[in-house]
């Protein structure tokens, strides 16, 4: 009988051959031709996730030879580094307020001219010594289309092209959109010029340049018609659509036009916006505002102040940044 031990079949020796040849290939070569494009997505990753994270979580930061501070909107000259968030303390660089977004610091991002903002939000790569800057579009939108500040659509950069790989991040925050004069219906006088307890005064020392909002709450519904008559601005009666918009807005927050013969129910807020132009003097001015089956009580006067009632006031939306090479 053949002794056979320690015997390797050549079969065996060239399948074993053949696999590490094609184990070192492999190892060699294969991570090379995704290389390339793992770098770039995760650079792009990277970038539209730090653009966002600064925006919405960081107040920025300005300085000079002499001073610094969180509120680069007013020394833009001077910014270091942009962000959106409230800044309570300007002297600290923290906030109590991530994804809480300043109109003021929002509008004057939108201000920047294209280069200084790449610059400032790094949105740019260095390949062997050379620099590239990224596309970009950043946009804060809601109810599917840009929010407007300061009468703009808050959008920067370009459209993001659809031949390209590209990387979007988006936040949900609220958005400072302005003030609202908020007032309880208890607290607001009856008009003692019509003697009508439907109808209520309001004094707004001017000059305002911006548009002025005011709603009032704890409605007391005292007949089966409640609804909104007018506005009279010192006796004259101001254009529905043209001088002022009306809303009102329900128990779940659905915010609704709020016509002259719009029904109200007692757990409604109505909303007034009077368009800038109309209080642009020193001088106090009186608005009425005439309602039906709708009642005050307090008797004036004193008169309420606009001014007594302000608050800031915020609005939820989306804030997306999108890079591309």
């Amino acid at each position: 009988m053949a002794d056979d031990r320690g015997q390797i079949a050549v079969d065996f020796l060239l399948g074993i051959s053949l696999f590490l040849i094609a184990l070192i290939f492999t190892v060699q070569f294969i991570p090379g031709m995704f290389m390339a494009g793992s770098a770039r997505e995760s650079s792009l990753d990277y970038t539209a996730y730090r653009t966002a994270t600064i925006l919405v979580e960081d107040t920025g930061w300005w300085g000079n030879s002499t001073s610094s501070g969180t509120d680069w909107e007013e020394h833009p000259a001077n910014a270091m580094r942009v962000g959106l968030a409230v800044d309570d303390d300007t002297s600290s660089r923290l906030t109590n307020t991530p994804n809480v977004l300043s109109m003021n610091k929002t509008v004057q991002l939108m201000q920047m001219n294209d280069e200084d903002l790449i610059e400032i939000l790094g949105l740019y790569n260095n390949i062997d010594g050379t620099r590239f800057s990224y596309g970009y579009n950043i946009s804060i939108t809601k109810n599917n289309g840009p929010m407007v500040l300061d009468g703009r659509p808050v959008m920067l950069g370009e459209t993001a092209p659809s031949d390209r790989e590209t990387s979007k991040i988006t936040r949900i925050v609220l958005v400072e959109a302005g003030t609202v004069a908020n007032f309880d219906a208890d607290d607001l006088p009856i008009d003692p010029y019509t003697a009508s307890v439907e109808d209520t005064i309001l004094n707004i020392t001017g000059p305002l340049e911006n548009t002025i909002a005011i709603q009032i709450n704890g409605l007391n519904i005292t007949g089966i018609d409640p609804s909104f008559k007018k506005l009279t601005l010192d006796g004259v009666n101001l254009n529905e659509g043209i001088d002022y918009t009306s809303y009102k807005v329900d128990i779940n927050g659905t915010i609704s036009t709020l016509t002259s013969t719009g029904k109200i129910i007692d757990t409604d807020i109505i909303r007034f916006y009077l368009e800038p132009g109309l209080l642009n003097h020193s001088q106090t001015y009186q608005l009425e505002i005439n309602l039906k089956d709708i009642t005050f009580t307090k008797i004036a006067p004193p008169f309420v102040d606009y001014r007594d009632g302000i608050e800031v006031y915020y609005e939820p939306a989306y804030l997306t940044v999108e890079v591309w090479q």
